[in-house]
């Protein structure tokens, strides 16, 4: 049984009382009697209500981004009729109860109404009581519906935190845009090093795209499904290598479009369930590529099957390409409308325990071998290191050091007594990453210990054993106190 089932009235009322006021109930009706009436009724059951003598003003307001918990709204109004304003509610904002008011009370406006989506149906003159009963019984469906996304929207999370693994502030920073991705269809520009995550982030907005049928295939297709990738470097070896021929008509294919259009129908044919188009390492791509991409993606249709989401990737940014001239101004940004920067692991060193062991456990189950422990300093030595090939390289490290049992040498001893806990050990290892995350998560939230709770999906119980034990105080964190830097 939900917690919903135990709260008291007094509580319900506490919450219709918070939610309105942070969203507030919209009424729209052209009578001004009608909404002066419900203002001081609704102010005196405590809920804030916004009037609006309009529907199309109503709409402004939503399209604005301004907040609303229910709408109530008139049918026979002036310009756009309540019917009108449903329908338009419906598609704008499916979550969002609507009460219908008439007074006529015809059967069949009611019913239409009810049909096209409106959550209860009122007719005038009505009882101010009953009209409260049904505006709090949709307060409660809204909360309802607001809990369900926000439960949705942390399994979300826990999926996207599986391919991209790490809680540095980079690394969150960039599931969340990805998140706010979902339901946009705009090309997007990965940005960074090589080996530094790139087709895994263009995986994951795959698993994230809009797309024709994704409720029924949710969860039945892997994320490598949904993704088409063209490896733009080995059309590069193809032109060279067809330069080095005789046959100039190869070359000029290979250097032209022809050699991309094929790359690119091959790999659409390949994964015949693909969202999204992955053009690889693009920074290669020669002016007479581009131009052709630029008229291929402008012939494209738009939605369907066979329009992916085209996700470019790079290991410089879009302002880069255009400043060196092989991109123009307007096309290049035109070709890119929104831009992801992968971190290097230079950027995001708290991550490297977590990420080597993630590794190095894939790779002993791969090879069916036992998953070596760490060694001493061996942890402080993959923290120190510059990580060039990023990603790639650390994975590299994980599986030799779990295949061929090469560990971090322990280093010369340091007269250290025994018994005494070592600053270079696991165990302090883990307790410095342990206490930066907590640090950090509180530095985020403020102070605030219900978000650390959320956020780090910790008992309260749990989570005051480690301040204690790390010496963090919410108070240091309630005014950015600490100075730690995201």
């Amino acid at each position: 049984m939900s917690d919903a089932a135990f709260e008291t009235g007094d509580e319900r009322l506490a919450q219709d009382h918070k939610l309105t006021r942070e969203a507030p109930i919209w009424l729209v009706d052209d009578d001004p009697a009608v909404r002066e009436s419900l203002s001081q009724w609704l102010e005196l059951a405590d809920l804030n209500l916004r009037c609006f003598p309009r529907a199309e003003a109503l709409l402004e307001a939503l399209a604005a981004g301004e907040p609303v918990s229910v709408v109530i709204s008139d049918i026979r109004m002036p310009g756009m009729d309540g019917l009108t304003l449903l329908s338009r509610l419906t598609l704008e904002a499916p979550e969002l109860p609507v009460l219908m008011m008439t007074g006529h009370g015809d059967v069949a406006t009611a019913v239409s109404a009810m049909q096209g989506g409106a959550r209860d149906f009122i007719e005038k003159p009505f009882d101010p009581e009953a009209l409260e009963l049904k505006l709090r019984q949709a307060l409660a469906g809204r909360r309802l519906s607001d809990e369900n996304q926000r439960l949705r929207r942390r399994l979300s999370v826990r999926g996207l935190a599986g391919l991209l693994r790490g809680e540095s502030a980079k690394i969150r920073q960039l599931r969340e845009q990805i998140l706010e991705l979902k339901g946009h269809p705009a090309r997007v520009w990965i940005t960074g090093e090589s080996g530094s995550g790139r087709t895994t982030t263009a995986l994951a907005l795959a698993e994230h795209a809009p797309s024709e049928g994704e409720a029924q295939r949710a969860g039945t297709s892997p994320a490598s499904a949904l993704l088409a990738k063209v490896e733009c470097r080995a059309l590069v070896g193809m032109a060279s290598s067809t330069k080095a021929s005789s046959t100039k008509a190869s070359s000029t294919k290979a250097s032209s479009g022809a050699a991309l259009s094929e790359a690119i129908d091959e790999a659409l044919q390949a994964a015949p369930e693909m969202n999204t188009l992955l053009l690889h390492d693009v920074d290669v791509l020669s002016p007479e590529q581009w131009q052709w991409l630029d008229a291929w993606l402008n012939a494209q249709p738009e939605g369907g099957r066979r329009a992916p989401r085209v996700v470019f990737s790079a290991e410089c940014s879009v302002q880069a390409l255009v400043a060196s001239g092989t991109l123009g101004l307007t096309r290049g940004h035109a070709l890119a409308e929104i831009e992801l920067v992968t971190p290097s692991l230079r950027e995001r060193r708290e991550d490297i325990p977590l990420l080597m062991a993630h590794f190095s456990r894939q790779a002993a189950e791969v090879h069916q071998v036992p998953d070596l422990p760490f060694v001493r300093g061996e942890l402080t030595t993959l923290m120190a290191a510059d990580w060039p090939g990023n990603l790639a390289q650390l994975r590299q490290l994980a599986s030799q050091r779990t295949v061929l049992g090469e560990q971090g040498q322990e280093p010369p001893a340091t007269g250290q007594e025994a018994g005494e806990e070592d600053p270079d050990g696991l165990a302090a290892q883990v307790a410095l990453f342990e206490a930066t995350l907590i640090r950090a998560a509180l530095t985020r939230a403020r102070g605030n210990i219900a978000q650390v709770l959320e956020e780090l999906a910790l008992p309260r119980r749990t989570l005051n054993l480690k301040m204690h034990k790390y010496g963090l105080r919410r108070d240091d964190f309630r005014h950015g106190a600490d100075g730690v830097s995201e």
